[in-house]
């Protein structure tokens, strides 16, 4: 069973975490809107708690985190929402449980599966992880989870992120590059979701441009993009007021 975290109540809210990080990059927003909504705040698997997958992949991820809702009791289609790898696993729960989502959250993700220099990249990334631990992989991808904005004026932010990438086992790390890399491509879900959907992004996201995310909006049917200014990667950490804020509107609909 996932490490998680249960808190608040009313609609049952899932919050799906970004590579590298755990289900505590999420308290800004569990924190802030515990009393409006009842958060389910999982650890993907190799991460946080969380053990390790025999065979690394997204759509076990998604599988894992089903069971999670079974073990909860949660039966009810629910709000998921993932940011970055956390995307991933979210539009894989979405194909494999449509009538578990009553909405869908996109954040700093996308649709489409790793090019060919991507996967290669990742292997290289994973060689560093193994051979060197998590230190020297943090120091060098912290500087692109961050917006500049963020790197700049909000000194707080940094050491958060690193603290809570090293508090995971490498090797979990690892197998999560691994799962990402062999994931299936999404795009053929965009125009047939039947489903509210919000789409946000930072403006000074190194990692996957905003307007990579605004195109994603517009091949879905219905869904809200929001932009969160001078925020990188982890917009949720980044600006958790904008990012709260653009949340709930969603949410109260």
């Amino acid at each position: 069973m996932l490490s998680h975290e249960v808190t608040g109540s009313g609609l049952p809210v899932v919050l799906l975490h970004a590579f590298p990080l755990s289900g505590r990059m999420w308290r800004p927003q569990t924190e802030a809107l515990k009393n409006a909504f009842r958060f389910i705040i999982p650890d993907l698997p190799g991460f946080g708690k969380s053990s390790r997958q025999e065979t690394p992949s997204i759509a076990g991820m998604a599988l894992e985190v089903a069971r999670l809702l079974d073990h909860l009791g949660i039966r009810e289609p629910v709000f998921i929402g993932g940011l970055s790898m956390g995307g991933y696993a979210a539009f894989e729960f979405y194909r494999q449980f449509p009538e578990r989502v009553k909405a869908l959250g996109l954040f700093s993700t996308r649709a489409a599966a790793d090019t060919p220099e991507g996967r290669a990249k990742r292997m290289k990334t994973i060689e560093m992880i193994r051979s060197n631990g998590l230190e020297p992989f943090t120091q060098a991808v912290i500087p692109n989870l961050l917006g500049k904005t963020t790197l700049t004026d909000k000194a707080q932010v940094s050491p958060l992120v690193k603290e809570i990438i090293l508090a995971n086992d490498p090797a979990g790390v690892a197998d999560s590059l691994l799962a990402m890399a062999q994931r299936r491509d999404s795009s053929d879900l965009l125009p047939v979701l039947k489903i509210p959907v919000l789409v946000a992004a930072g403006d000074e996201d190194l990692f996957i441009p905003f307007a990579e995310a605004q195109a994603m909006q517009k091949q879905i049917p219905g869904a809200v993009f929001e932009l969160i200014a001078r925020a990188g990667h982890l917009i949720n950490l980044e600006d958790p007021e904008k990012f709260n804020a653009a949340l709930k509107r969603f949410l109260d609909k």
